[in-house]
């Protein structure tokens, strides 16, 4: 394919026309050496890949050096718009040449540009007059007629833009009285007087429209351009030459399509905002369908799921059964937010002594459990030790109070899918059940594991690794 498009080129070259390739990401792909004769500020700037903005930008700086970084920003816009969107072909004049571009969208998404040189002594293509081509002479009786009654406002202007015909259709539209308020003055003119008299914050936010439009649009013969009228009003104006050279521009009043436009933005856009609100308030209670709303942690149903998946796996698993030993007093004594913040600090403890693979449940209560994941019953108890030893050390403080609280635990040891998760973790609470009857702060195996060891409590701490 690449071949072929340099054995095109090279035949272009030979009849004088320019030719400038991009893939489907507007990056250049190739061009010929008449392409540099017509645009001689891109040569030994381009390369393979050059983004086609890259290429506007050196253009544009060109044509308008002293114009604000911004506007040119504008324009570049305006002219990848036009790139992407050309069907038919326009004429721009650059360099002292009028050009005549046309583009052609391959298969893959590609697109080649074509420029061909319009001198002086060549006929302008009827695809630049409008009523296929009738229009030779604008100052004939006929060609006047044929403008005063097509079904779009027409105007004809002179070498320096001031217009010299308008029919009643382009008076009618712009909302002038008549005629002779528009005749022999600019188009541009017309337009900034509208403007002038319009409300101060429209002008505002239409400032950039209005002179992208005026300044870069115009000067593009064939190419649609797009003029924002105050009030919400929008034209589209498409400028062209007849074979005479006179200038003509034919306006169509599009607002009632921009406006469903602006409509149709909006309500994609308050679906996506409305998309993500609803995602987001999915994933909240998602979250809170699997977290206890006080600590954060995983709750019983987010225990559940998760021992599931390690149904699939041979383990050994544990399950640790928490029960704080001397809690009730702290919400006899201090109230029932002292005894949530108390629970916050238990979870938080919790969270610092098992790995980031385990996973802590509060059940309900001042009740806990700690899923251990590939762990045995002997690591399992080792685990539990330290959970009795971080929770009954340091005192815990709420609201100026202070309060110890122990616990006890029981552990159930399984592995793969031989037991459900309820009858594990009712088997761990029989277990720390037993530990909190053979005097708290323990930790208790239950008899269904394998290498069931003596009772253990806190004190037994030589069994727990460091």
């Amino acid at each position: 394919m690449l071949q072929h498009l340099y054995l095109v080129a090279k035949l272009l070259d030979a009849l004088g026309i320019a030719m400038y390739v991009l893939d489907t990401d507007d990056h250049a792909v190739l061009w010929n050496n008449s392409f540099l004769r017509f645009f001689p500020e891109h040569d030994g700037a381009m390369h393979v890949g050059e983004p086609y903005r890259e290429n506007l930008r050196r253009f544009y700086a060109l044509r308008a050096p002293d114009e604000s970084a911004e506007q040119i920003e504008r324009w570049i816009a305006d002219g990848i718009q036009r790139h992407r969107t050309q069907t038919q072909p326009f004429v721009f004049q650059h360099r002292g040449r009028w050009l005549r571009v046309s583009a052609v969208l391959e298969p893959d998404g590609s697109r080649i540009r074509i420029w061909h040189n319009l001198s002086a002594a060549e006929a302008w293509p009827s695809e630049h007059r409008p009523e296929q081509g009738m229009l030779h002479d604008l100052h004939t009786p006929d060609a006047r007629d044929l403008l005063e009654n097509v079904s779009q406002g027409a105007l004809v202007v002179d070498d320096q833009d001031r217009i010299l015909f308008a029919n009643d259709q382009f008076v009618s539209m712009y909302g002038f009285a008549t005629k002779a308020a528009v005749m022999g003055r600019s188009y541009a003119e017309l337009i900034m007087a509208l403007w002038s008299d319009a409300d101060a914050e429209e002008r505002a936010v239409r400032a950039q429209d209005v002179a992208a439009a005026l300044r870069d649009g115009s000067r593009f013969l064939g190419a649609p351009y797009e003029v924002p009228l105050p009030k919400g009003r929008w034209m589209r104006v498409t400028a062209n030459r007849t074979a005479s050279g006179n200038s003509y521009a034919l306006h169509s009043d599009i607002s009632a399509g921009k406006h469903y436009e602006a409509a149709l933005r909006g309500a994609e856009r308050q679906a996506r905002e409305r998309e993500a609100q609803l995602r987001e308030l999915t994933d909240q209670l998602r979250s809170e369908t699997h977290h206890d709303p006080l600590t954060g942690l995983a709750n019983r149903r987010s225990l559940h799921g998760q021992m599931q998946e390690l149904a699939a796996s041979a383990g050994p698993h544990s399950l640790l059964f928490i029960d704080l030993d001397g809690f009730k007093a702290v919400n006899d004594q201090a109230g029932h937010a002292a005894g949530d913040q108390v629970l916050r600090q238990v979870a938080d403890r919790l969270r610092q002594v098992v790995r980031a693979s385990d996973t802590v449940v509060r059940l309900g209560g001042d009740e806990f459990v700690v899923l251990l994941r590939n762990t045995g019953s002997a690591q399992a108890r080792a685990v539990g030790l330290k959970i009795v030893q971080a929770l009954g050390g340091d005192a815990f403080d709420t609201g100026g109070l202070r309060f110890h609280v122990g616990a006890s635990v029981g552990v159930r040891t399984f592995c793969g899918a031989s037991e459900d998760a309820e009858s594990l973790v009712r088997d761990a609470d029989v277990a720390c059940y037993r530990a909190k009857r053979n005097g708290r702060g323990r930790v208790e195996l239950h008899p269904a594991d394998s290498g069931v060891a003596s009772p253990t409590s806190a004190e037994d701490g030589a069994d727990a690794p460091a």
